[in-house]
């Protein structure tokens, strides 16, 4: 996935004011594919952060991934929540049900750190559950994955998704 370096100014809330959500509507998603020529430039992170923040104002209806020009490079990992399924390089992984709802959110939330309260809560549904709960998981996940990088543990406040994990959710 793409990491952008540069910090990009929030959208004003003027703008997003006009943005309404995406009805969820029973007909096929529809894929828009962006090419930017050019490189890493400024102009392309300018265009990337405008296209993540439109979509993160349209909602959960809404879903997007960021693939550098020769995406499928060796090791990605390509989730289809319609499907429920997990690949890397085109193999299935045997993820349980929460491993892969976990795998699942911090690939849709990229760039954010979670508690083990909040993954809890999104993950699990419920908080009933002792926080060591989420340690297990995300060591299980790391072990199946067999890469112990694409969940980076942020030590004192949770957990995220590695800025350069190959994860792609399809749509």
């Amino acid at each position: 996935m793409s990491a952008l370096a540069v910090a990009h100014p929030p959208v004003p809330r003027s703008r997003m004011a006009r943005l309404r959500p995406v009805p969820d509507l029973a007909e096929p998603p529809v894929t828009v594919t962006i090419s930017i020529a050019g490189g890493a430039g400024a102009g392309r992170d300018r265009v990337l952060a405008a296209l993540r923040d439109l979509v993160d104002a349209a909602g959960p209806a809404v879903a997007v991934a960021v693939e550098p020009a020769g995406a499928g490079a060796a090791g990605q990992l390509r989730l289809d929540p319609r499907a429920r399924t997990a690949t890397r390089d085109g193999q299935p992984l045997d993820l349980s049900r929460l491993e892969y709802d976990l795998l699942l959110f911090l690939a849709s939330h990229p760039r954010q750190v979670f508690s083990r309260s909040q993954l809890l809560a999104q993950v699990w549904g419920h908080t009933h559950t002792t926080n060591r709960t989420v340690d297990v998981h995300v060591s299980r996940l790391r072990t199946k994955l067999s890469d112990p990088e694409v969940v980076t543990t942020v030590y004192g406040l949770g957990y995220r998704l590695a800025d350069d994990a190959a994860v792609v959710v399809s749509s």
